[in-house]
């Protein structure tokens, strides 16, 4: 049966549903890797082929975060620098600055005085950072500000639906495959060094992190310029079938570990276009719950991944591929029960920011 052509997406479109579906599998990637004790299996072949293929997780969130901002941006074109630093300061670096003060308090406070040793004080720097794998809320919010007059830049210039939009999308492709090669070599070798030992754990990782993840807003933006043109793109049955043979052989190749520090940009990106297929209203439905709170998932899932590891230490004694998916399946649905209990609690965006997926409505009559 013939997929039914989509419609145009048009800068209005507020939704992606493919990236949707993605968005609570990549927060299980992260799940995956994060969850304690994996790294006594790192010299299993299995879970080496299992990491590589969900490496594509992380940079997709990081692509799809900066490609809905931008597509949002380009649909409210009066929406003024302080209205949207102001949204996007309550959304992200609240929460960080919450969450982070929380886990210092759990695990270096807390956890030491409860076996008898002195709790540390938090170094300055953890409020521009991020505690530990908080940095991604710091990370997107100083990214959004900086994004937001580059989008302006090129909507004062063009229409982001014109053909001037492909020259722009393609200077993106340049600049972060500029970056890519040259610039996060030079910085990875030179800037997080310099850090130096003295430097907090919190500060290296998001340095360190930003560092290796910073093409990924550009590309987002890129792909957000000429989402149009993919839309109308997708019409044809072709290019639907050419970008799954795409993604696939760019999975193919980065998990068979060909050249994984530089196939793991091309399967992330071939994997995203692929995201952008149109899907019939209301068919992902199922999966919205979990994309809503995909966020929090995120920020909750350490503290849940240490409980469970707490609770059932004889059963993870003897790690395995079975059980560590197991457990990752267990602190991903845990988390988000706690963080819909939380939000329940206190609805609020400045605590636990859910993200905006609506129910797509079905009009009787339609197919």
């Amino acid at each position: 049966m013939t997929p039914p052509a989509p419609e145009p997406s048009g800068v209005g479109r507020a939704r992606y549903d493919g990236l949707d579906l993605f968005r609570p599998l990549s927060i299980f990637g992260v799940v995956l890797i994060h969850f304690p004790r994996v790294f006594d299996l790192a010299s299993e072949p299995v879970f080496g082929v299992l990491i590589r293929l969900r490496d594509c997780a992380f940079p997709i969130v990081v692509l799809t975060s900066f490609f809905v901002v931008t597509r949002s941006l380009l649909a409210n074109p009066d929406r003024t620098f302080g209205q949207f630093a102001s949204r996007r300061l309550l959304r992200l670096a609240v929460p960080c600055a919450i969450w982070s003060a929380l886990y210092w308090l759990m695990w270096e406070v807390a956890g030491p005085v409860g076996r008898g040793a002195p709790g540390q004080w938090p170094p300055p720097s953890l409020a521009l950072t991020g505690y530990g794998h908080l940095w991604f809320l710091q990370f997107l919010f100083v990214g959004s500000l900086v994004a937001y007059p580059a989008v302006r830049a090129v909507m004062h210039r063009t229409r982001a639906a014109g053909p001037a939009a492909g020259v722009w999308a393609a200077a993106c492709a340049t600049a972060a495959g500029g970056y890519w090669m040259w610039g996060q070599p030079f910085l990875t070798a030179h800037l997080v060094p310099a850090l130096g030992e003295q430097a907090g754990l919190s500060l290296r990782v998001a340095v360190g992190q930003s560092i290796a993840y910073a093409k990924y807003p550009i590309l987002g933006i890129g792909a957000a310029l000429v989402a149009d043109v993919i839309g109308n793109l997708y019409r044809r049955p072709a290019f639907r079938a050419a970008t799954l043979v795409v993604a696939a052989a760019a999975c193919a190749v980065h998990v068979a570990a060909l050249a994984p520090t530089y196939s793991r940009v091309f399967y992330s990106m071939t994997v995203f276009v692929a995201l952008l297929r149109p899907w019939p209203p209301g068919a992902l439905d199922w999966l919205r719950p979990a994309a809503r709170y995909s966020y929090p998932i995120y920020i909750l899932h350490p503290a849940v991944a240490q409980a469970v590891v707490g609770a059932f230490a004889s059963l993870l004694a003897a790690p395995s591929i079975p059980g560590l998916i197991a457990g990752s399946i267990a602190v991903f649905a845990l988390s988000g029960a706690a963080a819909f209990v939380l939000r329940t609690l206190a609805p609020t965006e400045w605590f636990l920011p859910i993200v905006p997926v609506p129910v797509v409505r079905v009009r009787a009559g339609m197919r």
